[in-house]
């Protein structure tokens, strides 16, 4: 390993460390931080890219490394929270929920890392594991103000996003969704770390869905005109 692929690679390790950190911070039952930890890992996911193409540092290694932190952060230990501070109330069911999105994020990584189809850099397939987690962690923050029952289908509903075929957009170049949407989006999550509670969740999951509409619709587009477009017209990987 070249010294330039450490500063990717040992940001990526901390990724692991903080979503192991949050596992025990879950276990001891200070769920709150538990979170805070989980959203440290997420940053650390956010930068250790950019790093390794900033210092031209990308490598079959880094993102195998990657991936296996995502596992551990974004999928067993926000499976292990939402466990753990909620849905143990429903017993066995509470089990199979948990796993299911374990297992779900595991499968939408092995996707993502399989290959990417001819639209992959307008749009993702399937809600991406870093997405999941955040849905995870903001349903443990508002669990007070939900029922049960609430949590619980919130948590099915994302586990099942990661495996379908929803499109996610990418806000990248070409994308043709404009940058304002997802600096809305932002926002309004950071109104929702700031003030966590039913009105700010709801108003951020509002705004998630009409950027998903509005993704189907630049992508309908796309279709329409493939002659501006050709790789619209290619079948897509799932």
């Amino acid at each position: 390993m070249r010294p330039k692929h450490l500063v990717p690679n040992g940001v990526t390790l901390a990724n692991i460390a903080f979503g192991f950190l949050g596992m025990v911070s879950a276990a001891e039952g200070h769920f709150e931080r538990a979170c805070v930890l989980f959203f440290c890992a997420a940053v650390c996911d956010l930068m250790d890219g950019r790093l390794a193409r900033m210092l031209n540092a990308s490598s079959k290694f880094g993102m195998e490394l990657d991936s296996l932190s995502d596992v551990v952060s974004f999928g067993i230990g926000p499976g292990f929270l939402i466990y753990l501070s909620v849905l143990h109330h429903l017993g066995v069911v509470g089990i199979a929920i948990s796993v299911a999105y374990v297992l779900c994020g595991a499968l939408r990584l092995a996707r993502f890392n399989v290959g990417a189809g001819p639209l992959s850099d307008v749009t993702f397939v399937g809600v991406p594991i870093p997405i999941a987690a955040g849905y995870i962690l903001s349903l443990v923050m508002v669990r007070d103000a939900l029922p049960v029952w609430g949590v619980a289908a919130g948590t099915g509903l994302t586990a099942l996003g990661m495996v379908s075929t929803i499109k996610v957009p990418k806000f990248r170049k070409g994308s043709g969704l404009p940058i304002a949407m997802l600096v809305v989006g932002m926002a309004l999550f950071v109104l929702f770390l700031a003030r966590p509670g039913a009105i700010t969740w709801h108003a951020w999951n509002g705004w998630n869905i009409v950027m998903v509409i509005a993704n189907y619709i630049v992508l309908a587009k796309r279709a329409q005109n493939p002659a501006a477009h050709p790789e619209a017209s290619q079948p897509e990987a799932h």
